[in-house]
């Protein structure tokens, strides 16, 4: 398949240039009003008690926002996300993000690239750090000379102490243009890019749903536990608009002063979303 022009006009991402250790950015963005309500509206999220604070689900994006920043990544897709939150942003806060390549891969055909990143607020103090695992061209793929990468041997099945949840979202294109850039053009906002990549139809960025665990930990757990909770998630299949999605987590420990769960995001084809959510007992 022939590549895709980028309507933005950035490079491709250099994917045989990348180095563990590279710089990515930095880059830096505000916390506008604009920018919180679309948020709060693709994600179906409520403010905060507090209107000043800005919902700490934005940050996950900070990964992929900083690729876009630099690189062509209209056709690439989310893989896997971390994020630990160290701070609650506030409503106007002008954030900066910081990111390093960690490593790089080949499975199954297609490119993937590990990228950990800092977002720091106007004095220089971490609000988070995440991890994000992209996939740099979804088209691609096949089982030739893979290059497998290692996985972690399988964990035996917790005891669940108590289940969460779900918390059940419907994911239309509307909120998919809304969760994305003004006017953004990408295989996230429009079906013809899409299908000219390979996909049937759009599909809504990972973050996206992602944030429905953070407003599911929120809701059971409240404001006191919004800091220091982590997420570490493995996107697996792709959502589109009309699928019902289900979010839940299982409390499957109590130790060592952080509650931990097994977390998901299902829909009618299977778990779209696997991984786990750390919570501080308070």
């Amino acid at each position: 398949m022939p590549p895709i022009d980028d309507p933005k006009g950035r490079p491709k991402v250099p994917f045989e240039k990348i180095e563990s250790g590279d710089a990515v950015g930095p880059f830096e963005y505000e916390l506008s009003e604009e920018l919180i309500d679309r948020h709060l509206r693709a994600t179906e999220q409520d403010r905060y008690p507090d209107p000043r604070r800005a919902p700490v689900s934005l940050l996950a994006a900070d990964g992929v926002q900083l690729a876009d920043r630099f690189f062509d990544i209209s056709q690439s897709v989310h893989a896997g996300q971390r994020l630990e939150v160290v701070r609650i942003p506030v409503v106007g806060e002008r954030l900066r993000v910081t990111g390093q390549a960690r490593e790089k891969f080949v499975k199954r055909g297609r490119r993937y690239v590990v990228t950990d990143t800092v977002t720091t607020g106007a004095g220089g103090e971490p609000v988070a750090r995440g991890t994000t695992t992209g996939v740099l061209v979804y088209a691609e793929g096949d089982t030739s000379g893979d290059a497998s990468h290692p996985k972690p041997p399988p964990e035996a099945e917790p005891r669940v102490l108590e289940r969460l949840g779900p918390l059940v979202r419907s994911m239309t294109l509307e909120k998919m243009r809304l969760y994305e850039p003004p006017d953004e053009l990408s295989i996230h906002t429009d079906d013809e890019f899409a299908r000219a990549a390979g996909l049937p139809a759009a599909i809504a960025t990972g973050t996206q749903f992602m944030a429905y665990i953070f407003d599911l930990l929120y809701r059971t757990y409240g404001m006191d536990a919004v800091v220091g909770t982590e997420l570490d998630v493995r996107i697996r299949l792709p959502v589109f608009a009309g699928d019902r999605v289900e979010a839940s987590a299982d409390l499957v420990s109590r130790a060592g002063g952080r509650l931990a769960h097994a977390v998901r995001a299902r829909v009618e084809r299977g778990d779209a979303i696997v991984g786990r959510a750390w919570v501080p007992a308070r």
